[in-house]
């Protein structure tokens, strides 16, 4: 056999065109190489061993896709249970901040309806005292009324008194006194329709303000 010259860098360069992975295309060549320093191998050698290199790509080539597809599989499965965990956690923390929601809610009403109580309660008291100050203020004004009224009866039987006294005592100047107790009665009664005018407004007053007040 004649000496044979080897070019590795094509020779990986045609294993790697093949579809042969680098590292083991050079493995095969620096391989090759050694073998071609001692001997020279024949066509016969070199397509065996192409052939085994080829079968050992398909291998490989199929150990590798069988991987790539067991990797997917775990990476889908992976993928399922976490989105399922995930979905789990998510509808947990939502039932949970449902159920809060729904707590703050009912606490919430339940302070709203103290809270309401409370203010009817203060509300009827308020009304109540101030039925009790302006009932006070008609009673003491119906008794100053009263009052006035009986010391207007009491000054009006006072000057009959006095003026019977005096139509019986000057029988000459009736005339006079007539016209005197004339003008007399009309300014007291005047003044006590005046008087009575007033407190009647002042009652008015008080009883459109307590209506007012209760409405």
């Amino acid at each position: 056999m004649s000496s044979l010259a080897f070019d590795t860098h094509r020779a990986v360069k045609a294993l790697c065109e093949a579809g042969a992975a680098e590292p083991l295309a050079e493995a095969f060549v620096e391989t090759i190489g050694d073998a071609i320093g001692g001997n020279v191998a024949t066509k016969a050698d070199i397509a065996t061993s192409e052939a085994a290199l080829r079968a050992d790509i398909v291998d490989a080539k199929g150990d590798l896709e069988a991987k790539l597809v067991e990797a997917r599989t775990d990476l889908e499965t992976k993928i399922v249970e976490v989105r399922t965990d995930l979905e789990a956690r998510i509808a947990s923390v939502k039932r949970d901040l449902e159920g809060k929601i729904v707590e703050v809610y009912t606490n919430l009403e339940v302070k709203i309806d103290e809270a309401q109580t409370d203010l009817r309660a203060e509300i009827k008291t308020e009304i109540a005292e101030s039925e009790a100050r302006v009932q006070a203020k008609i009673d003491q004004l119906q008794a100053d009324t009263k009052a006035d009224i009986a010391g207007v009866r009491t000054e009006i039987a006072n000057v009959r008194a006095e003026l019977k006294t005096d139509i019986a005592g000057v029988h000459t100047e009736i005339a006079d006194v007539r016209a005197e107790l004339k003008i007399d009665i009309g300014g007291l009664e005047a003044r006590l329709y005046r008087q009575l005018w007033i407190m009647a407004a002042g009652i008015v007053g008080l009883t459109v303000a307590l209506v007012k007040l209760l409405g």
